[in-house]
């Protein structure tokens, strides 16, 4: 049974929205610890979403250009 890693904002600080700028993988890919995932904006900077560890992307749940909660869960990874 493979592992379910959930990719959400750590630490949002007093940020309640953001912007889904860009998406860099797609369902299926490989990826490695420290791989970036999506680019997201909030009203202050633009940050990278990196893959905490190796595994395949099996979801996408958010589209660019989206504007989500910070508690929204952005991709599942399976390891």
């Amino acid at each position: 049974m493979s592992d379910r890693i959930e990719i959400l904002i750590e630490e949002p600080g007093n940020t309640e929205e953001i912007e889904v700028v860009a998406i860099e993988v797609k369902v299926g890919d490989t990826v490695a610890a420290g791989d970036p995932l999506l680019e997201v904006a909030t009203d202050k900077a633009n940050m990278e979403i990196e893959s905490p560890s190796a595994g395949t992307v099996a979801e996408i749940l958010v589209e660019e250009g989206a504007i989500v909660p910070v508690t929204q869960l952005l991709m599942v990874l399976s390891a």
